[in-house]
């Protein structure tokens, strides 16, 4: 649960990219290729960097989320992920693996390591696990993984080597969410309110701190319940029309909603909350906002720009956390057809 990061590879009708493998984009297929290990080596390194930054941020806010889920550093894949796109040396010792290791995690001084094998999460053997439609041993086996870790220390049965060793892991706990590198169109970043999505391109360039605001910004979707609260509406979001009507206006307070909690979450992680209204005056923040999937929903990166900063004024004075940003969390409890 590398920060919550897992891999996602090619199945079926979806291609999917976690470190390794390819996406269905949000419009458009991607089609099966073969990786160099040079593009390997970037994605695995781009895997890394977005773990280590959003493990902070999902950390940090802990207390603002109504759900959570244990941080142990592992980035995970499964066999049935990836058909013929990996060698088979990344699964000899099982078909649920550790792709890797967060530097300074629970995992890592644990002594875990790439391609070792879970065979056993608390007890329950992931040979007893199955998927069912389009899912993965993956999901399946993570969802295993961050529920049964809120009881207790994570009971783990390794396999590397031909050996077994059992491993417990005392990881801290964090908002539940996955987050995962893609390939493909579409928006550069998004969430559906369980998994958060940057893109492979978008990250390459973004710093650090820019890595950061885009995550706050989605982990803000998620902490306000907004795919909950707009399915409670009837809100569209699978057609062109989530840009219209009544779609459109609900779709647009949720961006707001969504820009103001952020920067609370980064004062909370530690970042000047400041950086996410210079992002959206920068050329870079220019950019991000003509290249998104046109639409009506997002306000001008101008008004973006000036809402945070009338935030950061208002309930961020000095500019650093801890913030309890109560007068926004309270809106998780407002139905999207009160507005």
């Amino acid at each position: 649960m590398a920060a919550t990061i897992e891999m996602i590879c090619p199945h079926q009708s979806f291609r999917t990219l976690r470190g390794l493998a390819l996406m269905l984009a949000a419009l458009f297929l991607l089609p099966a290729t073969s990786l160099s290990a040079q593009t390997i080596d970037e994605l695995e390194a781009q895997d890394l960097r977005l773990a280590g930054i959003a493990d902070n941020i999902l950390l940090a806010n802990a207390r603002l989320c109504r759900t959570r889920m244990p941080v142990s550093g592992l980035i995970l894949h499964s066999r049935d992920q990836y058909g013929d796109l990996v060698s088979e040396e990344r699964f000899a010792s099982g078909d649920y693996a550790i792709a890797q290791v967060l530097p300074g995690s629970a995992a890592a001084g644990a002594g875990l390591q790439r391609d070792d094998a879970i065979l056993a999460i608390n007890g329950t053997a992931v040979d007893s696990l199955e998927p069912q439609g389009a899912t993965h041993l993956r999901e399946v086996a993570f969802d295993i993984l961050a529920d049964a870790a809120m009881n207790g220390p994570l009971s783990l049965t390794i396999a590397r080597g031909g050996e077994r060793f059992e491993v417990a892991l005392d990881a801290p706990s964090a908002c539940r969410a996955l987050v995962e590198v893609r390939l493909g169109e579409g928006a550069r970043a998004r969430t559906d309110g369980r998994i958060m999505q940057l893109t492979y391109v978008y990250m390459t360039l973004l710093s650090d701190d820019e890595v950061a605001i885009a995550v706050a910004h989605e982990l803000a979707h998620i902490v306000l319940e907004h795919r909950r609260r707009k399915t409670e509406a009837g809100i569209d979001n699978g057609s062109i029309f989530r840009s219209f009507g009544r779609n459109q206006q609900i779709n647009r307070a949720a961006e707001i909603e969504a820009d103001r909690l952020s920067v609370h979450l980064l004062a909370n992680a530690g970042y000047d909350p400041a950086i996410a209204e210079q992002f959206w005056r920068s050329e870079v923040g220019a950019s991000s906002s003509a290249l998104s999937i046109p639409s009506f929903v997002y306000p001008s990166r101008e008004d973006r720009a000036d809402l945070i900063a009338r935030e950061v004024a208002m309930f961020l004075p000095l500019r650093r956390g801890p913030s309890w940003p109560g007068h926004l969390l309270q809106l998780r409890n407002r139905p999207f057809s009160d507005y």
